[in-house]
């Protein structure tokens, strides 16, 4: 999508996590370039700082903001929630972003495996969180960056997700992506797209800090292979990437459309059966909703009945 063919964003704010560099960060700078309030997050004040102040010079405008979060555990979710009611009086769209990747396997503050913290548990709970001041400033948009590599994921999706008995982080990348995909879907049945619609993006391969980050231990990939994976990693680009996320914030064509899965442009992709079936997606949000609720960094609350978030 051209500059000319991206609709005008003024007067809207956008949230968009992880983006003080990366996918992420050309995300918030596409939108900013359309004169949309951007809200970047990070854990690194100082980049962050950087990242905002980078945007607002080039973009000619001081609607950038970067808020410090902890999205590796529940209550640092939360708190960004937080103080971004108490810091901004509406939100348009909310881009869960950020994401983690990791060579061996390590626990959040919540006793989590980190994969799983941040590809689901994480954006479940901001998400959560959030979806009442989505809804108070509609029609808005709930996007979730997630990856192709869920089609990796040949297990049972919800078998072992703390990935207690085995590790290895492609698996783990792939399965909570997957989950990801689920709540996503899940999240859409229960919102209603005039006020709010929830959909799934997979922007590309890009050449990012995470992915220069891989090793072929990481993802099980043949080595003798491994240097046409790394040329096809090196040829993606970032700024093309958050391109593709921007269009789903602000595209007219994609307005009314919700439980949907993008790969690029206005057209959504065919999905299987596995991430169409209702019951599938129903216990992802169940477990997200579970997870949530008895994270020792959160808010204590009881498990949701049905596994609905109260709208």
């Amino acid at each position: 999508m051209t500059r000319s063919e991206q609709p005008e964003m003024g007067g809207r704010t956008v949230l968009i996590t992880g983006a003080t560099a990366g996918i992420g960060y050309q995300t918030a700078r596409a939108l900013a370039q359309r004169g949309a309030q951007v809200i970047i997050t990070g854990r690194d004040a100082g980049r962050g700082e950087q990242a905002a102040s980078a945007i607002q010079s080039e973009c000619g405008h001081d609607r950038a903001r970067f808020l410090r979060a902890d999205h590796s555990t529940v209550g640092g979710n939360q708190e960004l929630a937080d103080r971004l009611r108490e810091a901004f009086p509406s939100l348009d769209v909310l881009v869960n972003n950020v994401g983690g990747c990791y060579v061996t396997r390590w626990e959040t503050a919540d006793g989590y495996e980190a994969t799983l913290a941040m590809n689901v548990v994480g954006p479940f709970a901001l998400t959560a969180e959030l979806v009442p001041l989505l809804q108070a400033n509609a029609p808005s948009r709930c996007i979730n960056v997630v990856s192709a590599a869920y089609e990796m994921c040949k297990r049972d999706p919800f078998e072992d997700v703390q990935s207690s008995e085995r590790y290895l982080s492609a698996e783990a990348y792939a399965q909570t992506k997957l989950l990801n995909m689920l709540f996503t879907f899940a999240l859409a049945k229960q919102l209603t797209a005039e006020r709010v619609t929830v959909n799934a993006v997979h922007p590309g391969l890009s050449w990012t800090q995470m992915t220069q980050s891989m090793t072929p231990d990481m993802v099980g990939f043949p080595k003798p292979l491994w240097p046409v994976l790394r040329l096809l990693q090196r040829a993606g680009s970032p700024v093309r990437a958050g391109r593709r996320v921007a269009l789903l914030s602000c595209s007219p064509q994609v307005g009314s459309s919700t439980g949907e899965y993008f790969t690029g442009g206005t057209s959504p992709k065919r999905l299987s059966p596995r991430e169409l079936d209702g019951a599938n997606q129903q216990r992802a949000w169940q477990l997200a909703s579970r997870l949530v609720a008895d994270a020792p960094t959160g808010r204590r609350q009881a498990h949701p009945a049905e596994g609905r978030v109260s709208m």
